[in-house]
């Protein structure tokens, strides 16, 4: 692909300029110079002006996101074209072409570095505008959505499935109290993971993710597909073998392989599982400016492989809750706003509950998806942070990593991804793949 050319052989084709000379361009030769800033900041935007400017995709970030020269070429970059904006003054006026390139190096930058970069370039602009930045007011727009904190918070909601995930998979299936307190990440547990890889739940989510980014909607028969494929091939998985499938999950694609079925048939009475509760945070993230939108795709996501009432209504319930916090909703007004909705016994016997007086000894963690449910709000409700909040949750023990995912989701999407320790990111499996893909979700 192009990029790799420019990053990996350093050509000159940045309209002439090789990668690292663009950080030595004069300030006259930064402001003549039109087609170098989509090379040096790519996007998902094709230009209508430069036909032979790279645009990127999922696949082409993820591997730019990658690799730390990218990462330490994005910073540098940054870095000299604030150098320009504050030896120059022309672009502090009401139009101007430097304007379009700050909201492309505010779109880069979140999509493939990290939102806190995106967010203190915009923050060094602003400050460099000084009283000018009134005059700007038609670009502000532009850039206040693309440095908004929802896309930190939809990061927060995506990866912090699997970073719960992850930390919950060494004691899946342990007794409480049984196992030596998790603080970190660990190796070991049933599937015998390297530290930092997660299960089926990230991968599912991936996925669901995957899906609804290149599909730009919900759509059954793909998405089972890619379950197939995550199944069958190990697509999606943190170390290349499928782990934790569920038995609902396994017939349902059955019936998919077989009869093409798209909505799980109801068999027996075990329909009931968490499967399709902690895989759903994509669905908040690509939709959360449309709340209906949402009830209704966590709804149409869950039926395809769980024929059940109970797990539909968490799924519609944890959509819109994670979707309200995405918009900045606080925790305590969006579950306020979610109990004046009808909700179905059983789920309403867990809504009520206070659970800053409820002991941890109350709380059950297994698979059952109002158990999940009732345990991740327990934990999200007794924790001031986001990894007090999943520690609290795997700690429970059982089905921890599903615990762990579903409460990584709310508690990262009130939090946001900029509030999560480092070590919890840096020592994620594929975090730079999950961190692109939530951001693609946004798009």
């Amino acid at each position: 692909m192009k990029l790799k050319l420019f990053h990996d052989t350093k050509a000159p084709i940045a309209n002439g300029h090789k990668r690292d000379n663009l950080l030595v361009m004069s300030d006259e030769e930064f402001e003549s110079n039109h087609g170098f800033i989509q090379w040096a900041f790519p996007t998902t935007k094709k230009s209508h002006h430069n036909l032979n400017a790279p645009v990127l995709d999922l696949d082409s970030a993820i591997w730019l996101a990658q690799r730390n020269d990218v990462a330490e070429f994005l910073e540098n970059m940054t870095v000299r074209f604030l150098q320009f904006l504050k030896r120059t003054g022309h672009w502090k006026s009401r139009h101007n072409h430097n304007h379009l390139r700050i909201s492309r190096t505010i779109d880069s930058l979140r999509l493939l570095h990290s939102w806190e970069l995106a967010d203190w370039f915009y923050d060094q602009v602003k400050m460099l505008a000084g009283s000018s930045l009134e005059l700007m007011s038609d670009a502000k727009v532009y850039w206040d959505l693309k440095a908004s904190t929802k896309h930190d918070r939809v990061a927060g909601a995506f990866v912090g499935l699997a970073i719960g995930d992850a930390l919950g998979a060494p004691v899946e299936f342990c007794e409480r109290a049984t196992f030596q307190e998790v603080t970190e990440y660990r190796a070991g547990g049933k599937f015998n993971l390297p530290a930092g890889a997660w299960t089926d739940d990230t991968a599912m989510a991936l996925c669901l993710a995957q899906s609804l980014i290149l599909e730009g909607c919900f759509n059954a028969e793909d998405l089972l597909t890619r379950f197939s494929r995550w199944l069958e091939k190990g697509e999606n998985t943190s170390t290349g073998v499928t782990v934790g499938v569920g038995q609902n999950t396994l017939r349902t694609l059955g019936d998919f392989w077989r009869k093409g079925t798209l909505v799980a048939e109801r068999v027996g009475n075990k329909n009931d599982g968490n499967g399709s509760l902690m895989r759903l945070s994509p669905v908040a993230c690509h939709s959360f400016s449309d709340l209906a939108q949402v009830r209704e795709m966590a709804s149409a996501q869950s039926r395809t492989t769980h024929a059940s009432d109970v797990a539909d209504e968490c799924c519609q319930f944890l959509g819109e809750l994670l979707a309200r916090a995405i918009n900045g909703q606080s925790y305590q007004i969006a579950k306020a706003e979610l109990l004046k909705s009808e909700w179905n016994y059983p789920l309403t016997s867990i809504l009520d509950a206070d659970y800053i007086a409820s002991d941890r000894n109350e709380i059950k963690s297994s698979g059952y998806v109002i158990e999940t449910l009732q345990a991740s709000l327990w934990a999200v409700e007794n924790s001031q942070s986001f990894d007090n909040a999943v520690l609290r949750a795997v700690n429970l023990g059982g089905d921890a990593d599903t615990v762990g995912a579903v409460t990584g989701q709310i508690a990262g999407a009130i939090h946001g991804y900029s509030q999560v320790p480092t070590h919890l990111k840096t020592g994620l499996n594929n975090e730079r793949k999950l961190y692109v893909t939530s951001q693609f979700l946004t798009i």
